[in-house]
């Protein structure tokens, strides 16, 4: 039943994973330069003044953001195999707890030390959504394991 309430959750998460590319995850302020800080570009905002990376050193990011794209909405079509669907969400919650970890422990501090200014996440629309992507796939999870023990249960009572 592709209508359970883990599809939905797992839809939310997509689409939030999706949105993250559309938005910035940190900003840089410092005397010289205004920077923003994207999942797959660092933009600067000062007139006359290039960004201190380019895509190519975030692109690491990008492709593994779509890479946890691409396994939650593959576990939305696995509804009838429950145990690959949890298998497949608990994948993707680890690889965004690996997200979050680079963004904070590797990127952010590169582009801090190369810009001269500390990372304001604050700003960081983007953060929100991997945030709310991380919950939801968590709630996801909780329900697959909730279907499956009623299942076993339902076979149990035969």
């Amino acid at each position: 039943m592709i209508q359970r309430v883990q599809s939905v959750y797992l839809a939310i998460a997509s689409i939030a994973l999706i949105v993250l590319f559309f938005l910035p995850v940190a900003s840089y302020l410092s005397d010289f330069s205004y920077n923003k800080l994207y999942i797959t570009h660092l933009v600067s905002l000062t007139p006359g003044v290039d960004p201190v990376m380019s895509g190519m050193q975030l692109m690491p990011l990008g492709i593994f953001n779509g890479i946890i794209i691409l396994v939650t909405l593959l576990s939305i079509f696995v509804y009838k195999k429950r145990i690959l669907q949890s298998k497949m969400v608990k994948l993707s919650i680890l690889m965004t707890v690996i997200l979050i970890s680079l963004i904070f422990f590797v990127y952010s501090p590169m582009v801090s030390r190369l810009t001269g200014a500390e990372a304001n996440y604050s700003d960081g629309y983007g953060l929100y959504l991997i945030l709310i992507a991380f919950l939801m796939l968590v709630l996801a999870n909780r329900g697959i394991m909730k279907d499956e023990k009623l299942v076993r249960s339902a076979d149990r009572l035969r």
